[in-house]
């Protein structure tokens, strides 16, 4: 990548885009180098460049943090295919760690203005989903959990919330007696036919549902703290047997509308531990639902790395699907203690 030839740095590079999509893990040693060639007189090794990082940005976003000034100097390239890879790029870093984007107020602006000039939304070449383009303006904005995107399947807060607190209040009071029935409906026949289900021995006595009866009655009551605090209360009841219309008015917590049915779980990576070592430096070592700090942060916190869409339900073992969350939260998003 240092050779004088333009066109031998472009092909290093384009190679080293290639390498980045297989061998993100082996490739973080070539960080300083990348980083190094982001203000490369040649826009193609530019482009390149930007394209490996934006790849290698979702495993470990922390070690491109010095040169987010000059992805915000290529977000003013003349040439468009330059912005818009420097906007994916920077996008997947502040989607992840926003604290690491400077000038961060220049870059939400310069962002704002490739989006719309170079129309990303409509744009099939970009290698970007809208929701994370989304998450990352939210995220440079100064948005939820200390200007980190929140995922919609964790505890959301006001200020995401497009109704003043009066109404949210009012819309709530009035869904609470349909809900409450609907969920009472929904628990007796979980109870029905978990007694059907769970007779001991096949026995079809009526002291058999009476006994699953019991046992369900007491693993609720075990399930009491998960209700405390509110962060973990309404994480908790996104994946209970309560009925809310999550999508309709999102303040309120309850089961998402899609269920997928639960299959058996593959086994972990063999680099698993890496990986999740990554994720949680990525995140700051936070948990992304209540902001619990861990490792080396000065927190007590026990940090686990959580699958955003679950293994059970063919979820990758890719950064991109996994997220950082304190014990409380992930025992509260799984609606079960773990086992010590």
């Amino acid at each position: 990548m240092t050779a004088r030839d333009a066109t031998v740095r472009t092909q290093a590079t384009g190679v080293l885009v290639q390498l980045s999509i297989r061998y993100p893990l082996e490739l973080r040693s070539t960080s300083e180098a990348l980083l190094a060639r982001l203000d490369d007189v040649d826009p193609n090794v530019r482009h390149n460049v930007l394209m490996a990082i934006g790849n290698l940005a979702t495993w470990y976003p922390q070690d491109f943090a010095d040169g987010t000034d000059l992805m915000v100097e290529s977000l003013r390239s003349d040439h468009r295919d330059e912005r818009v890879v420097a906007a994916t790029t920077l996008a997947k870093l502040a989607y992840y760690r926003p604290d690491l984007v400077t000038p961060r107020e220049e870059a939400l602006r310069r962002l704002r203005d490739v989006r719309q000039r170079d129309s990303l939304d409509d744009t099939e070449e970009v290698a970007v989903e809208s929701e994370l383009l989304d998450g990352a303006v939210q995220a440079l904005e100064g948005g939820d959990m200390a200007s980190r995107a929140l995922e919609d399947d964790l505890v959301p807060s006001g200020k995401r919330a497009p109704l003043s607190k009066p109404a949210r209040v009012g819309i709530t009071a009035l869904l609470w007696f349909p809900l409450v029935m609907v969920s009472m409906f929904t628990w007796m026949y979980r109870v029905w036919k978990l007694a059907r289900k769970y007779r001991p021995h096949g026995a079809h006595s009526a002291a058999d549902g009476i006994y699953v009866f019991f046992h369900m009655c007491l693993d609720t009551v075990a399930k009491l703290f998960f209700l405390w605090p509110p962060s973990r209360g309404r994480l908790y009841a996104r994946r209970s047997f309560l009925v809310t219309p999550t999508r309709l008015v999102p303040w309120f917590a309850g089961t998402t509308p899609t269920k997928a049915k639960r299959r058996q779980t593959p086994p972990y990576p063999d680099d698993w531990a890496t990986m999740a070592t990554l994720v949680r430096q990525r995140d700051g070592h936070q948990c992304r639902n209540c902001g619990a700090l861990g490792g080396p942060r000065d927190g007590d916190a026990e940090l686990h790395v959580d699958h955003q869409h679950p293994r059970s339900r063919d979820g990758p073992d890719h950064p991109s699907n996994l997220r950082t969350l304190c014990r409380s939260c992930h025992e509260a998003r799984h609606g079960r203690p773990f086992d010590d």
